[in-house]
């Protein structure tokens, strides 16, 4: 058989790293998924009914596993369909390698159907975008495709191929992805200075963003959080497990209100801000997120983010694990016994600090019957309650009174993603990219009928593949599913429910066959999820929560 430049192609993924090309039930005619099905190679095609529904697979999947998410579309409505999942992919950092295919070159000029500039298109989301022109280009831009997409920030880069070109016969040879070293820690006049500050302190206290989750920080982060004896907040909108949300140091989520969140952070006059991706920005009545008479300090691996929006006195780019290793052993040189002493005071102040805390907010908190309606909270507590050990979580619930990062117990760095980009059915689509990137866990889906309706068909994926996810939809009639205070439109008396006539999630499951079951009391819900947890396969359960209840 010949070897064409659409093998060639697939062959540099490989050796890439890809497992798996989402795509669309469109895509099959690509000749890219002709050499992945056609030929004996480890890829995949994983086949979504719908483009967006592939692009947040996709995004999932890489979130999950750390390698890029290699996304086939469709020339022209295939791209335009996969915008929103490289609008995803930007706003959480996700390494996305997007191809399209495009028209053959004799007639790119003509004005045919499905035609249209991809380049164009896709350039305002796209890290970088190339078009391949001849096959020995294949291997160079792929390569180079890759190194985009894994390079801070992470993100989207965009191959348009005509088809043509990949059905030619191949010139060029596959290129071995080298070895790469990480971006190394702050230079030592930072870490001195940052110390000094850190040492200084009387209440110093980390907020812990996206980026120490996503370039493996997690354990240095907690350890200087002890070594300082201080609290540990995690950036609004958490993409993963910033910080083990069971940690007797941990003070949880700060809230996307900014009044609430700015409250929290007054009374510190150190904040050490890690990682940080989501900005608060304030309007023009309210107060900023940081205290003015605080010293800030800041690192992001990310080019760019520190010092940028947020008024700093100390920033660094550099990798956020290092210098998190290297402050730690200043701090424990520098600070004498009487430092040792008050840190651990403080330690036990802080420790005690948010137990108090906790307790309050578990005091005020009704106890409900086996036949009260079900309120948000419970619906956490129970399915924290009886979820398998170690099963992941993709969430894309955004409620300050209720946060699924917060009453969930989340240990393990692969124990929860979600998105800060605000778009709709990323939960139902990437939870399967989750559970494709982790065959052997279970996959919990959290995401509200609003979001779900933006892409119900996932469910017919889900089942085709026969993927074990667990679909929880949280029935609210379709009140905004992103309860931010930063869109006050969305919950404006103007906004219609969806009750007239009312979505039955159900029906829509079990039209594609996968199991379903719907709930309105907390005995019906604690029956259901055993149901769900013990039946192999999708399970979609619909919720039926009382959105006046806390």
């Amino acid at each position: 058989m010949d070897y064409l430049a659409s093998h060639l192609l697939t062959d540099q993924l490989a050796a890439e790293g890809t497992r798996y090309i989402f795509g669309s039930l469109n895509a099959s005619g690509s000749p890219i998924i002709a050499a992945v099905t056609e030929r004996t190679t480890e890829i995949q095609y994983v086949a979504a009914m719908h483009e967006e529904l592939a692009g947040m697979m996709a995004v999932g999947y890489a979130q999950a596993s750390g390698r890029p998410g290699v996304l086939c579309l469709p020339c022209a409505t295939g791209l335009i369909n996969g915008l929103s999942a490289m609008y995803l992919a930007q706003r959480t950092r996700t390494p996305l390698v997007v191809i399209t295919d495009e028209q053959d070159t004799e007639i790119l000029s003509d004005e045919q159907p499905l035609g249209g500039n991809l380049m164009d298109m896709a350039r305002p989301l796209a890290k970088w975008t190339c078009e391949l022109r001849t096959t020995s280009q294949i291997t160079r831009n792929l390569r180079r495709a890759f190194q985009e997409a894994l390079s801070p920030p992470k993100g989207p880069v965009f191959i348009s191929s005509p088809i043509d070109l990949l059905e030619k016969l191949a010139v060029g040879e596959v290129i071995t992805p080298p070895q790469t070293t990480p971006l190394g820690a702050a230079d030592m006049n930072f870490c001195k200075k940052a110390t000094k500050a850190l040492v200084s302190a009387k209440r110093p206290c980390l907020i812990v963003g996206n980026e120490v989750s996503m370039y493996r920080a997690r354990k240095e982060a907690v350890s200087l959080a002890e070594v300082l004896g201080c609290p540990a907040y995690s950036e609004p909108l958490p993409t993963g497990v910033n910080f083990p949300n069971r940690h007797p140091q941990f003070a949880g989520v700060l809230p996307m209100e900014l009044d609430k969140a700015s409250e929290l952070l007054e009374s510190y006059d150190c904040i050490l801000i890690l990682g940080m991706q989501t900005r608060l920005a304030a309007r023009a009545n309210q107060p900023p997120l940081l205290p003015k008479g605080a010293f800030i300090i800041q690192v992001n691996t990310e080019a760019g983010l520190t010092g940028r929006t947020l008024a700093c006195d100390l920033a660094a780019t550099a990798d956020i694990g290092e210098t998190l290793s290297r402050l730690r052993a200043e701090v424990q040189i520098v600070g004498d016994s009487n430092w040792v002493a008050a840190a651990k005071t403080r330690t036990e102040h802080t420790v005690q600090f948010i137990q108090k805390r906790r307790q309050i907010m578990a005091d005020t908190i009704p106890f409900p019957t086996a036949t009260s309606p079900i309120a948000m909270i419970w619906l956490l507590r129970l399915l924290d309650a009886v979820r398998p050990p170690k099963s992941m979580v993709v969430s894309d619930l955004v409620c300050d009174y209720a946060n699924p990062y917060e009453i969930l117990s989340l240990e393990g760095s692969s124990a929860y993603f979600s998105s800060n980009a605000g778009v709709g059915g990323y939960a139902l689509c990437a939870s399967m990219g989750v559970q494709w990137a982790s065959p052997e866990g279970v996959v919990i889906c959290l995401t509200s009928d609003g979001s779900a309706l933006y892409g119900p068909q996932a469910f017919w994926t889900a089942a085709h593949y026969n993927l074990p996810v667990k679909f929880i939809v949280v029935n609210n009639l379709g009140r905004a599913n992103f309860s931010l205070h930063l869109l006050p439109e969305l919950n404006n008396a103007n906004r219609k429910l969806l009750d007239n006539p009312t979505v039955t999630i159900p029906q829509l499951a079990h039209s594609m066959r996968v199991p379903s079951a719907s709930v309105d009391t907390v005995a019906a819900f604690e029956k259901s999820l055993q149901t769900m947890f013990d039946k192999p396969g999708p399970f979609v359960l619909d919720v039926q929560i009382d959105t006046t209840l806390i």
